[in-house]
């Protein structure tokens, strides 16, 4: 039997159907998360936006409508709580680099010299990531690390495709520049 595919499960959601939402819920609640410990650079943070996040899905189910691909309605409502709460959070002169991001690269035996160099790539990663404009880290993250085309990241962001690859291209560019530094 063939699984129901994503609009067909938030359909029934909208329809009341419990046991759809939760299936909506165990299909993305892995990348939704991983999602939100990169974007915000902080796994409390992101366990609280991830909560909101599926708390809004089932709020607002009535009034889906199915534009887009329920993964970028999903996303759109994540990123969107994240800016929200940056700017209710945000006071001038204040930035905070996720040091708590999980960029991990999988090694299954790693030496106590390999796991060192790990921690250190990593941390390189995570601050060279953070440095990037909110705009330019959303668009990796939900390209590289999400498997998002650009088509759906436009949508996420209020932006034309065209305006995504650029940015994505220059993100891309700053971010080497950042490791090679």
């Amino acid at each position: 039997m063939k699984e129901p595919s994503d609009l067909e499960l938030m359909l029934a959601v909208k329809a009341g159907d419990r046991t759809a939402f939760e299936q909506l819920y165990r299909r993305y609640r892995d990348r939704l998360y991983a999602f939100l410990v990169r974007y915000t650079g902080d796994p409390s943070s992101a366990q609280d936006l991830f909560q909101e996040t599926f708390l809004r899905v089932f709020r607002d189910r009535a009034r889906y409508e199915p534009r887009a691909a329920f993964a970028t309605w999903l996303f759109t409502i994540a990123r969107n709580l994240f800016l929200d709460s940056v700017k209710r959070a945000w006071t001038p002169g204040t930035f905070i680099e996720p040091e708590t991001a999980t960029l991990s690269i999988p090694d299954p035996t790693p030496g106590p010299l390999e796991t060192l160099a790990q921690e250190e790539a990593e941390a390189v990663l995570r601050r060279a990531v953070a440095s990037l404009a909110e705009e330019d880290r959303a668009i990796l993250l939900l390209s590289r690390f999400e498997g998002l085309r650009y088509r759906e990241i436009a949508k996420i962001l209020g932006t034309s495709e065209g305006a995504v690859k650029v940015r994505a291209h220059r993100a891309l560019q700053a971010l080497r520049r950042a490791l090679t530094d």
